[in-house]
Formats: C-alpha cells, structure tokens, sequence
C-alpha cells in the first residue's frame, strides 16, 4: 500500500513539476504574440486583464502602435491596478500623434507620480502644439519633483535658450530657521522687514560662511532691464545642497526635493510670467540640508527660452 501511495506522490509531485515549468513557457509565448504585428487591438485589450503582470504591460505597451482604434483600450490600460501597466501605456501614448492628448491629460491626473512622469516622456517625443504645451505647463507645476524634471525636459524639447542671465554672488540675505517657522511667518513674501538678515554669498557652501546644517532662506533683490516678456523664463540652479522651495515675487515658483541625492544635480524652476520686466523683484530661495556644507553652492541664472524653429 505505502509503494502504491508513494507511486501517487510521485506523479503528483512530477505533475506539478511539469506544469510550473510549462506556464513560464506559455506566459512568454503569449507575451511574444503580443509583440507580433498583426495582432489585434481586441487581444491586446483582452491581455490586460492577465494574471501574469508582464502580459498585461506588455499589451498596454503595445496598444498605442495601434492608433486611433486602440483609445478604448488605453483608457482601459490607464485604469489597470497595476502601476507599470498605466506607466507602460502612459509613455507610448505618442505613438498615437494628436490623438493622444486628451489620454495624456488622463495619465497627468494619476495619482501614482511614476505614471505622470511616463505621460511627460511621451509628451517629449511628440511634435510641438499649443495643446501639447499647455499640457506640459501644467506638468512643470506638478508636486512632484520627478514629473517637474522631466516638464522642463518637455519644454526645453520646444524652446531653444536666446539668453542667460546671471545673478550676483553678492547681494544675497540669508536667515537661518531652526523653528521651522519661516513658512507660517511668511518670509519669501516679497515686501518682508528683513531686519536680522544677514548677508551671504553663493556659489560657495554655507558652512564655509558660519549657517550649521538645517534650514536656510536666502533672499535676493534684483533688478531686471525693461524689455518684451520672453516666451518662457526659468530660474536655472547649477546645484543646491539639498532640497530646494523657490518663490519669485511672494509667489511660490516651484521646488526640488530629491533629498540627499539632489545635493549636486543641477535643476530648472519655470517662472514664466512671474518676473517683472524693467521692475524690482524678489527671489527667496528656502533651502533644507541634512548633514555638512549646504546652501546655493553652484551659480544660478535666469535662462530665457524662444520657440524652437
């Protein structure tokens, strides 16, 4: 009786065996007919309702190479559970021209920060329009830093720089903010008494010039030349160590927040229509390092755009 038992176990065991080897198999398969030219829109919708995760991504990676017909099914795809295959889905939705704007404008809206960073990268592969601008206008006042970085990406895709302006060194006031009360007291508005500042310079680290590890403003009064508004403006830091909040005007323009990681990675905040042309403006920079040197280390300029040709 125990050999007969033992023989049963055997073949379930071999069984099962065989079938977990075979589903890799089969799941694969089904991924490559994904890929294959003829396959449908219908089967490409279907598989995103797969159990296996890499089906489901491959065929929202797939379905706007489709075109116009395959709308109904990235709607779907920007609707799945699964972050990637929104993701997937949001970064090919180029692939659909003209067509795909009012999905990318969907993908914006997700709330996961991966899948509105995918929708810019499409919107950097697109041909320029005023429908497409709009949209990575409002991407550059994401909350996220991630989509931020890649809308300033999207906009320099459309805009060639025409000039650079650079700001002092000297002339900067600085106040260190070991309360965390800057925020709620208001310190980047833009008519502040600004009695207990002290001066600093940048494009060199703060603990060189006394300020300890924590949280620092800086403030800067700067007059700009009276001209015609530029197409676009964008504050253009070479690094700051290491989060970084940035108001023009008391308005709050935009931000970079990698943590540690940002501490030399250059960035662009866009303050287009924030400057005042042949007026005074203020610039506060709110500035959060965890640990040594900290502040505006790297120059920092004020970068004007025109449309590309």
């Amino acid at each position: 009786m125990r050999s007969v038992w033992t023989r049963a176990a055997t073949t379930l065991a071999l069984l099962v065996l065989a079938i977990s080897c075979a589903a890799p198999r089969d799941l694969a398969a089904r991924r490559m007919e994904l890929l294959k030219r003829d396959v449908t829109v219908e089967t490409l919708a279907a598989a995103l309702d797969s159990r296996d995760a890499l089906v489901a991504r491959t065929a929202a990676r797939v379905l706007p190479s489709k075109g116009p017909s395959a709308i109904a099914g990235l709607q779907k795809a920007l609707r799945n559970r699964d972050m990637l295959v929104r993701r997937s889905a949001a970064m090919n939705l180029h692939e659909l021209g003209e067509a795909a704007l009012p999905l990318i404008e969907q993908a914006l809206r997700d709330d996961n920060e991966f899948v509105r960073q995918g929708a810019v990268f499409a919107l950097i592969a697109m041909k320029p329009s005023a429908g497409r601008e709009a949209l990575i206008e409002g991407a550059i006042g994401d909350e996220s830093a991630l989509v931020q970085r890649a809308a300033v990406m999207a906009s320099r895709s459309s805009y060639r720089v025409a000039e650079s302006i650079p700001l002092p060194k000297t002339g900067w006031l600085f106040r260190t903010d070991a309360g965390e009360v800057g925020r709620e007291q208001e310190w980047f508005a833009a008519h502040l008494d600004e009695t207990g500042w002290e001066p600093i310079e940048i494009e060199r680290f703060w603990e060189e010039q006394g300020p300890e590890s924590g949280t620092g403003w800086y403030r800067l009064a700067l007059d700009l030349a009276d001209r015609e508004p530029p197409a676009r403006a964008q504050l253009d830091f070479q690094a700051v160590d290491e989060s970084t909040w940035v108001w023009v005007n008391g308005e709050l323009a935009g931000e970079h927040d990698l943590g540690p990681d940002g501490w030399e990675k250059p960035f662009r905040i866009d303050v287009t229509g924030r400057l005042k042309w042949g007026e005074r403006n203020q610039i506060t920079v709110r500035v959060y390092n965890t640990a040594m040197a900290g502040g505006i280390w790297k120059p920092v300029s004020i970068v004007l755009l025109e449309p590309a040709e």
